[in-house]
């Protein structure tokens, strides 16, 4: 449960909290839509280990009337958004109406004499070229600090890290599980004309887990993901290995 406030991560809870926004009058927008409405919400996902989780949640934003912006990694340790699988998931959330854009991970980059701006250049025509989706959005994975002051100005891209919507939108976070803000308090009181919400759809279930079983979770249905994988790829599998064994 979110550390800082009493926030349940289920779809009951986010679905809740969507309606909360919905009841005061905020009206939900992308990072291209929002500049000409006075009472607006953005709402972000930053994919960092499950294609399968986003793709949950995006169903359950479309059931709901509500889209968003999913944010992937180019490369990954988790996911690879060049297979078959990973895009059939990919096509199915902008088929529900949301947005995806490019993660952009500058730690794998620390030995690169290039700039971040033209790194991140590189990514998103890269990522556009694999998927072909035009990428117009950029959010930053565990942002430096000198990139968290950069305020990088791209051409053809949205940078969601960007001065605007850090100082002229209220930016909250479940990042690691925690609110550190009351996100329902915030929203019901009226507090801020704009907000930006970033959430992480890896935390979310139909019913409330503590971190540790999440990522318990997450490990053990990773061996039998490659299994699966390995089935499909390996001829009679099973007469070796069986799904039970895993």
């Amino acid at each position: 449960m979110s550390r800082g406030h009493p926030v349940e991560f289920t779809y009951s809870a986010y679905g809740k909290l969507i309606d909360l926004l919905k009841e005061n009058g905020y009206c939900f927008c992308n990072y291209h839509n929002y500049d000409s409405l006075p009472h607006v919400v953005i709402l972000r996902h930053d994919v960092d280990y499950s294609l399968e989780k986003a793709l949950t949640l995006a169903k359950f934003e479309a059931s709901i009337g509500t889209r968003s912006t999913y944010f992937l990694l180019l490369s990954s340790d988790f996911y690879n958004i060049a297979s078959k699988k990973s895009q059939e998931i990919i096509y199915e959330i902008v088929k529900l109406g949301h947005e995806v854009g490019l993660h952009f991970d500058e730690k794998k980059y620390q030995n690169q004499k290039q700039s971040i701006e033209r790194l991140i250049q590189n990514e998103a025509k890269t990522m556009s070229e694999i998927l072909d989706i035009r990428i117009t959005t950029v959010s930053m994975h565990r942002p430096s600090k000198e990139t968290l002051e950069a305020d990088y100005h791209l051409d053809g891209l949205v940078n969601s890290y960007g001065r605007i919507f850090f100082l002229d939108f209220k930016y909250v976070s479940d990042s690691r599980m925690d609110w550190k803000e009351d996100i329902c308090c915030m929203v019901a009181n009226h507090q801020y004309n704009r907000l930006h919400i970033l959430t992480h759809a890896f935390w979310y279930g139909d019913t409330q887990k503590e971190t540790k079983t999440i990522l318990l979770d997450f490990i053990k249905s990773g061996a039998m993901q490659r299994y699966d994988s390995l089935n499909e790829n390996f001829r009679n599998l099973n007469e070796f290995i069986s799904a039970e064994e895993i």
